[in-house]
């Protein structure tokens, strides 16, 4: 039994969820007398999470409003109240952070109201809850608490979010970000924003462009029609008579969740000296200031000449935008880096090679690295020394490229995660580890961190996937490419699509790839099976 916050701690540790400091507040917002008991109702909820919560912010979200607060300790009471089975069961919810995030700061949920919503005839699809709705619903219903039934059927039934007879994903995630926070939207305000003659493209809705707004207009609620319009017809965001949407991307990149920009901070910052080639703008300059500036809004003229000039980035007398590149994903949405947060990361002697950086190493730190920040030197040396890095008493390259493929954006691995996926025995052939083979998983799980072993084997021994006996490593490429980022498929459509298509064709369409890398898509497993073979095809 956890009775002290220490040892719940240690229990977070060991199951490598990270503490945040919420948690503290938390516990420092209960009284005395109640502490060992709230310590350990909050091990029994951490020990029955699954593995893909990250961190304490799960719970720490639902119960803290604000440190000693009146309705943190009523949260507290109430939880304390809770049954231990009951707090078992909800932790075990696969989907436990689409409820967090509708109970952020609403204390944690009862079991009769949790039940009502997930068992929604409209959530519901083959049998089970839809856990892809679960996440558009949380997100416009974050820190609101349970909707109505009748207002989540009346959302999910509207005309305008409809396709062929069914609901369009696309168009609510879009929605969803929209009124991320704002609760259900008006089926007026629906209509209108959908509607808008600036957003059709030969008589269709645009969904490009569709897609940049809602990024503009996360968690603000539905714009002026007056203002879609003004931006997109923007001169200075035209090319050739027609709307760029190369800039309209990296402007609604910086502006994301600040609404639509004013006419003149867009002409500002694309007519910056510093973003200037050959008396036109620099396009892949453009994209690098965008994603450092992601979610920041528009940056200082002075900001981007720092930054551009910045010695450590120079190379025969020129910005090296190879460098710029990998700084910008380090730094996406983290604003602009301190010079001397680049120059120690770039004189690291762990990311040199014969006197002289080593670009592949640095590209390899800054996709782990991505949104994230700069990493410490202790972790960057940690992480390049790992014994199964090693080969012929060198580092291995190729593996880290596997490595950091999987973990873009999630920060560096522990090395026992590390030794664990390279000695799963079904990436071995002859006794050593199969790079084809760990080539493919890390394709399929790029940016989902590493794979169980269990998905791994169920994957590679696929009746559908054998050739004479063996495995058939074209189909496996085929499908990893198709799978990119998107997760280990189900048996049933690996065998359609095989029985179906000549390998040539494998692909998904564009929509289909569009809403799996939609900031409000929460991908899970059981996507695939939402799928019909109709939509791969």
């Amino acid at each position: 039994m956890i009775t002290t916050l220490d040892q719940l701690k240690s229990l977070c540790q060991e199951r490598k969820i990270t503490v945040k400091p919420t948690l503290d507040k938390l516990v420092n917002s209960c009284p005395n007398e109640s502490k060992v008991q709230l310590v350990s109702k909050l091990g029994i909820y951490f020990s029955s999470v699954e593995r893909t919560v990250k961190n304490t912010g799960t719970i720490t979200s639902m119960l803290l409003k604000c440190e000693g607060s009146p309705r943190t300790k009523k949260n507290i009471n109430e939880f304390l109240s809770i049954e231990d089975r009951d707090v078992q069961t909800i932790a075990c919810y696969p989907f436990i952070t689409s409820i967090s995030s509708i109970c952020n700061g609403k204390g944690f949920p009862k079991a009769g109201d949790l039940d009502m919503l997930l068992k929604l005839p409209s959530l519901q699809k083959d049998g089970q809850l839809d856990r892809q709705l679960l996440s558009s619903i949380s997100s416009m219903m974050s820190g609101r608490g349970f909707p109505k039934a009748g207002d989540v059927d009346t959302l999910l039934k509207l005309p305008s979010l409809q396709k062929d007879g069914q609901l369009d994903r696309q168009l609510l995630s879009s929605i969803s970000s929209i009124c991320n926070g704002k609760g259900f939207p008006k089926a007026g305000d629906v209509d209108t924003l959908l509607k808008l003659p600036s957003l059709q493209k030969d008589d269709q809705l645009d969904r490009q462009l569709l897609s940049s707004i809602s990024s503009m207009m996360k968690s603000r609620g539905f714009p002026k029609a007056g203002d879609v319009e003004t931006l997109l017809k923007l001169p200075s965001l035209q090319k050739d008579g027609q709307l760029d949407r190369q800039l309209l991307s990296s402007i609604s990149s910086i502006c994301n969740g600040k609404g639509i920009p004013k006419a003149g901070d867009v002409d500002m910052l694309l007519r910056l000296p510093g973003l200037q080639k050959d008396g036109q703008l620099d396009r892949q300059l453009l994209s690098s200031i965008s994603s450092i500036c992601n979610g920041k809004g528009f940056p200082k003229a002075e900001d981007v000449d720092t930054l551009l000039k910045l010695p450590s980035l120079q190379k025969d007398g020129q910005l090296d935008r190879h460098l710029l590149s990998s700084i910008s994903s380090i730094c996406n949405g983290k604003g602009f880096p301190k010079a001397g947060d680049v120059d120690t990361l770039l004189k690291l002697p762990s990311l040199q090679k014969d006197g002289q950086l080593d670009r592949q190493l640095l590209s390899s730190i800054s996709s782990m690295m991505s949104s994230r920040g700069f990493p410490k030197a202790g972790d960057v040396d940690t992480l390049l020394k790992l014994p199964s890095l090693q080969k012929n008493g060198q580092f291995d390259r190729q593996l880290l490229s596997c490595i950091s493929s999987m973990m873009k954006s999630r920060g560096f691995p522990k090395a026992g995660d590390v030794d664990t996926l390279l000695k799963l025995p079904s990436l071995q052939k002859d006794g050593q580890l199969d790079r084809q083979l760990l080539s493919c998983i890390s394709s399929i799980c790029h940016g989902k961190g590493f794979p169980k072993a269990g998905d791994v084997d169920t994957l590679l021994k696929l009746p559908s996937l054998q050739k004479d006996g063996q495995l058939d490593r074209q189909l496996l490429r085929s499908i990893s490419s198709i799978c990119n980022g998107k997760g280990f498929p189900n048996e049933n459509l690996v065998s359609q699509i095989i029985e179906s298509i000549g390998l040539k064709n494998l692909e998904l369409p564009e929509y289909i790839d569009e809403l799996l890398s939609s900031e409000n898509f929460d991908f899970d497993e059981n996507f695939w099976d939402s799928l019909s073979i109709d939509e791969i095809l």
